[in-house]
């Protein structure tokens, strides 16, 4: 059929407009959730620009619709959820109404205790439902012409009581006849609109010209009160640093299954999300930044998705900063410990191939690396450089598509510096560098000493700048020096006997870490490539829905699963080891550290003393034969909330041990770092 068409377009000298087409959609939609059916008119108002054509698409569950142009019936050729209309000679220099008739079932199946967080919307797309109603742009739940930047007037008319929320200015509801029209004005053009409806009490703060709100379930309003203070600090916030919020509003929406999605002036997240305590401190906050990065800056994705990084530096990353030195200096570690646990060389890609999260290792590359790459750009240019880019940037391309190519542009012209090598080892290219000393040495006596060594690098090889730290016992000396190559020699004088010395002491380069520096963690396991889960002989409950939530939320779904009594030594060496139950076996676990005593129906964890059956433990160890692999433990001692847990640890990547009690969790933590290639001691 496509071919066909092609022919017919050739054949006849129909052309397609050569730039972006403005268009004004007039739609209004009915949503009926007892039939999960969608009814809409859309009156369009396009100027064609000379083309022959109008290319637009709406979903294959359309079935059959009706498209008038100037209210004649218009001719069409339909390729599954792809449409042309050929337009007549008049038709095509002046404006014409194009309206267009249809009704669809979306009735996509919503997860309701999903164990996964890699796909933010857990696949859904589009779905009515008597619980609510979500539908992505992505959906095409409406007619899109192609190659448009749009505006919209719209009105969903929905069950007396459901209110529905989506991008621009709201223009209020009204309840007749038992229906409820929602009104909503989007006036700048939008890349696609995605709509959520449902029975949602309004609450509203008014931040200068700007509207805070939340659309929350009845159960959830005593959460709006924060949100809505947040929120208005979230904006003055990112109003100094970037500029103006391009939007008359920003809503909090709450979602009817887990979500955590950003679109143009909302976000929408799920009941339970909305209810952890950290999230109005780091998702909120990320989401709203979203709106100056990604949602008002748009992203050529065919180029790679930037927003992403960009969006957790200047989010998580900058509240850690304001928080304090230390918490942003472990901030910059974590995402190290990430990528080298969770992307192994084989399936580590350049950024400027990342589109979006799919994977921990594609979450790792496209949000973590980004973020250093942008916190390394910040330390070479400079505070006002770095943020005078991202104001210069948001102004002149407000509502424009940018690729990194822009960005780079951005950055050289405030920081005065060609950056293409830059951008070339760090966008452009997959990995990171490895960094070891080698060869360090003293010589010296009194109040004169001389440090030698040399820094080497592993193939492909990084141009960087790097401090180098010298302590003594009563001074520091800081170096930068200019690595590039395979070996890069260097020298250090100092007036005393040297005790330490450090690259890179404040982690301000993207590398990857040797094994000796990354301590065990839930991440180590969810990066396996091969894992042996291990029954415990111990075990006398069924574990089997509970090992199916950690295979899946774990994301080893192929692990191989055997009894404690059928394990050999070789079968350990070759994997990683997720050991359910207490073990029989003393060879197993060898390497746990001292503020941990695992006994068979009770553990101590920094002092405290668990021995109900409500409580869990889930620690991460060294492996006890093999240096780059782990061994890790779920020790229920009951399992009354054995579920419970094992769907929560996978929140928990960046930790080497949790204790949970009552199905909460109780203490946290990440293991002390044994040793790094990148310190040496006298």
């Amino acid at each position: 059929m496509a071919i066909k068409i092609l022919l017919f377009l050739i054949v006849f000298g129909i052309t397609q407009p050569a730039a972006a087409l403005s268009v004004h959609h007039n739609l209004k939609v009915r949503i009926y959730p007892q039939e999960s059916r969608l009814t809409g008119i859309d009156d369009m108002d396009v100027r064609p620009e000379g083309a022959a054509v109008l290319d637009f698409i709406l979903t294959e569950k359309a079935g059959r619709f009706e498209v008038m142009v100037n209210g004649m019936p218009a001719d069409l050729i339909s390729d599954h959820s792809r449409h042309r209309i050929l337009l007549k000679p008049n038709e095509r220099t002046d404006l014409v109404r194009v309206r267009l008739l249809y009704s669809a079932i979306f009735d996509d199946p919503v997860p309701i205790q999903p164990v996964s967080v890699d796909n933010p919307g857990y696949g859904v797309t589009a779905t009515i439902s008597e619980k609510g109603t979500l539908l992505l742009s992505g959906a095409s739940w409406y007619p899109e012409i192609v190659q448009s930047r749009s505006t919209y007037l719209l009105q969903v008319d929905a069950p007396a009581g459901i209110i529905s929320v989506t991008a621009g200015r709201s223009l209020g509801q009204q309840t007749q006849n038992g229906i409820t029209a929602s009104t909503w004005e989007i006036h700048y053009p939008t890349r696609g609109l995605s709509l959520s409806a449902a029975q949602y009490i309004v609450q509203e703060k008014t931040v200068g010209r700007i509207v805070a709100a939340t659309y929350f379930f009845p159960e959830s309003q005593y959460l709006a009160a924060g949100y809505l203070e947040a929120t208005a600090q979230y904006l003055e916030l990112y109003e100094n640093l970037f500029g103006p919020y391009p939007f008359s509003k920003f809503a909090v929406v709450e979602n009817f299954f887990p979500t955590g999605c950003g679109f143009s002036s909302y976000t929408l997240l799920g009941s339970r999300v909305l209810r952890l305590p950290f999230i109005v401190r780091t998702s909120l906050g990320h989401e709203i930044a979203h709106c100056w990065w990604g949602n008002g800056v748009y992203v050529d994705y065919a180029k790679g998705n930037w927003s992403e990084g960009l969006t957790t530096y200047v989010a998580d990353y900058l509240f850690r900063e304001r928080e304090s030195a230390e918490a942003a200096l472990e901030y910059r570690r974590q995402i190290l410990r990430n990528y080298a646990t969770l992307v192994r060389p084989e399936i580590d890609f350049p950024l400027r191939s990342f589109e979006s999260r799919y994977s921990p290792s594609s979450k790792t590359i496209g949000y973590d690396k980004a973020a250093m790459v942008f916190h390394m750009l910040r330390v070479m240019l400079g505070e006002e450089a770095f943020w005078g880019a991202l104001k210069d940037l948001y102004r002149e391309r407000l509502f424009q598509v940018v690729s990194w190519r822009d960005i780079q542009k951005a950055f050289e012209r405030r920081g005065k510096l060609p950056l293409q090598k830059f951008f070339n080892q760090w966008v452009a290219q997959a990995g990171a560098p490895y960094l070891t000393f080698k060869e360090v040495s003293s010589q010296g006596t009194g109040d004169w000493w001389q440090v030698r060594g040399q820094i080497i690098q592993k193939r492909p090889y990084y141009r960087l700048k790097a401090d180098l730290l010298l302590e003594t016992d009563g001074q520091k000396i800081m170096k930068t020096i200019s690595l590039a190559g395979k070996v890069t020699a260097f020298e250090v004088n100092c007036n005393s006997k040297p005790a330490r010395l450090s690259l890179d002491p404040n982690v301000n380069i993207f590398r990857r870490l040797e094994p000796s520096e990354i301590p065990p963690s839930i991440n180590s396991l969810k990066g396996s490539s091969t894992v042996l889960v291990i029954l415990a002989d111990s075990l006398k409950t069924d574990t089997t829905k509970v090992l199916d939530i950690l295979k899946d939320s774990l994301g080893f779904q192929k692990a191989e699963i055997v009894r404690e009594n059928k394990v050999t030594d070789e079968m350990i060496t070759d994997n990683d080891i997720l050991l359910i139950g207490f073990p029989r076996r003393k060879n197993i676990l060898t390497q746990i550290p001292e503020h941990v005593v695992l006994e068979k129906e009770t553990f101590n964890l920094n002092g405290t003393l668990y021995n109900r059956d409500s409580d869990i433990f889930f620690g991460v160890f060294p492996h006890p034969f093999v240096q780059d692999r782990v061994v890790a433990l779920f020790f229920p001692i009951s399992s009354p909330y054995a579920e419970t847990v094992a769907r929560k640890i996978t929140h928990y990547g960046k930790y080497s041990y949790l204790a949970f009690s009552n199905g909460r969790n109780r203490d946290k933590g990440i293991w002390p770092l044994l040793n790094s290639p990148l310190i040496h001691h006298w």
